[in-house]
């Protein structure tokens, strides 16, 4: 057994052993402790934290001079494409300059021309996590194209905050973002959610979705802030789209999913769609001349087109993808043709425009003039009226006479007249000279077919001998009442819109004479039981107002048989 002093001196040693080795243990937590926060810092620094900080790849397309970056607040500086980005940096594209940035998680933003965005947020934790991606675009648009659901495994909460709004992104979403509009042309459920955020807009949320517009223009935004339903201010998207960046980028992203996948075309000879083309025009070619009133429109598109439009008309799409149509070339010289290809939210797609040569001339037969001579020859005459007759051809719509065109030839009439009369003006002392024209349905007209008639009053017409006239008298109506009006309207007054009437009537066949206003109706045949005469303010014999016609019916011997006054009131 040991001395008691001895075994206190070895109780002593022991304790001392096991304060130094505790001492040790807390000063390596503590090493530990200090260099994981140290490490922590500089990854978080560097932006390498694993989960966290992903950045977001910066490319310039086209206009690399204009495209600007600003890291970290910093002063703005080129940018150049491949370039990280991280929360706090901004991009903007000025001038020209085209420029995409592309997510973590796949989806992308394109900026329009005069855009600024900031990136507040890119956090990526993987499948297990809450990821997110937050923007603040304080100027101009951007194209927003965010993967489908089946492409990034994972929770994430995309969102980016405009000057009038903040808008939450689904998936699978195209869509236009700008300060003063939300055009969506595609997103999963119920679409994008918008919390409006302009003055007395009250923090309103609704939600924009497939298909849809949300116009946020400056009375829009007075109306909502004094109390109305923004719903009122979402609308169906127009068909088609005519915004450029819209459709460009929409055209630009659906390219880049991949090569669009058209149903075989039947026959042998059928052209095969080729790698991301929406459209094939295969006829008319750009400047074939075309001597025909129409030409054939047709194609082949790919299985993306829901619509076809033609020069604005839309056209059926067949079973097979291909497309035919006949159109009108009208009278252009150098006739535009603009086929425009549109999914099914009305995007156009693509757009192929052709220029053909009209070629086409109209055969319009020209008219034959009979009396009272024929075509080319001249005619002296002291009478002051004239009737011009002839043959109409085979087809004519309406016949032209110098600038004024027939009132009473119809389409089918075989035979037409015109009076040149002192009394209608269009016949003055001196040459005068008369061309007609044959008119189809479409307005083309035929060569021209002319006569020249030189009026001198001191002349004798014919022969020689003035033809003889019954003498006028002044008497009572013979038979009253055998002169009746039956258009423009029966009766003895009527009112009309058109500048130009033919008052008809009937009367007895005791009748020799018909005179209106004093002016004997030249084309009247004796006998005959039914007149007509033409109202006509280019004639002056109608005015603006009130207008009274004081018909005259006389027999052979000159005398009165019966007189009718008809008004006719021009309210044009």
């Amino acid at each position: 057994m040991l001395p008691s002093h001895r075994r206190h001196l070895y109780l002593i040693g022991n304790e001392r052993q096991k304060s130094r080795t505790l001492g040790r243990l807390v000063f390596a937590v503590l090493a530990i402790l200090i260099t994981w926060y140290l490490a922590s810092r500089v990854f978080a620094l560097f932006d390498h934290a694993v989960g966290r900080r992903a950045p977001v790849v910066l490319s310039v397309r086209s206009g690399s001079e204009s495209a600007q970056v600003s890291l970290q607040g910093d002063e703005w500086q080129r940018a150049e494409s491949s370039l990280k980005l991280y929360p706090g940096d901004s991009v903007a594209s000025r001038g020209n300059a085209d420029i995409i940035l592309s997510f973590f998680d796949g989806m992308k933003i394109r900026l329009d021309r005069g855009s600024e965005i900031t990136i507040e947020q890119s956090d990526s934790y993987g499948p297990k996590g809450d990821s997110a991606i937050d923007l603040t675009l304080k100027s101009g648009r951007i194209w927003i194209n965010s993967p489908s659901s089946l492409n990034f495994s994972g929770s994430i909460v995309r969102s980016v905050t405009l000057p009038t709004y903040i808008v939450s992104i689904p998936p699978d979403t195209s869509a236009l973002a700008g300060s003063s509009e939300l055009m969506v042309a595609k997103a999963a459920g119920l679409g994008l959610k918008t919390t409006l955020a302009f003055p007395k807009s009250g923090s309103q949320t609704i939600y924009i979705g497939e298909g849809q517009y949300l116009n946020l223009n400056e009375a829009a935004k007075r109306d909502i802030a004094g109390g109305l339903d923004p719903y009122d201010y979402r609308n169906p998207m127009p068909v088609p789209v005519k915004d450029e960046f819209f459709t460009d980028s929409y055209v630009l992203f659906a390219e880049s999913s991949g090569p669009v996948m058209a149903a075989e075309p039947s026959g042998s000879d059928a052209p095969v769609m080729a790698e991301n083309k929406n459209l094939i025009l295969l006829y008319p070619e750009n400047s074939a001349q075309v001597k025909a009133k129409t030409v054939t429109v047709s194609g082949q598109v790919s299985a993306k087109i829901a619509t076809i439009m033609v020069n604005g008309q839309s056209i059926p799409i067949k079973k097979d993808l291909t497309f035919s149509v006949e159109i009108s070339l009208g009278k252009d010289p150098a006739a535009l043709i603009k086929v425009e290809a549109l999914d099914v939210q009305g995007v156009v797609l693509q757009e192929v425009s052709r220029t053909v040569n009209n070629m086409y001339q109209p055969e319009v037969q020209p008219v034959r003039i009979k009396s009272p001579v024929g075509s080319g020859e001249t005619l002296t005459t002291g009478l002051s009226e004239v009737e011009i007759t002839g043959d109409a051809p085979p087809g004519a719509a309406g016949i032209k006479v110098n600038d004024y065109r027939l009132q009473l030839f119809k389409p089918g009439d075989k035979t037409w007249s015109y009076l040149a009369s002192a009394a209608l003006t269009n016949m003055v002392t001196g040459t005068n000279t008369y061309s007609v024209w044959a008119v189809d349905a479409d307005g083309n007209l035929s060569p021209p077919r002319s006569i020249i008639v030189i009026y001198q009053p001191s002349v004798a017409s014919g022969s020689g001998a003035t033809p003889s006239q019954p003498p006028i008298k002044q008497n009572p109506p013979l038979t009253p009442g055998v002169i009746v009006v039956n258009s423009p309207a029966p009766g003895l007054a009527a009112v009309i819109a058109l500048k130009e009437i033919v008052i008809e009537g009937q009367t007895s066949a005791e009748t020799y004479s018909v005179s209106i206003n004093g002016y004997t109706l030249s084309l009247y045949e004796p006998g005959k039981t039914t007149w007509n005469y033409i109202a006509s303010t280019a004639m002056q014999t109608m005015k603006r107002g009130k207008n009274v016609y004081r018909i005259v019916a006389r027999n052979k011997n000159g005398e009165i048989l019966d007189v009718l006054e008809y008004t006719v009131t021009y309210k044009p």
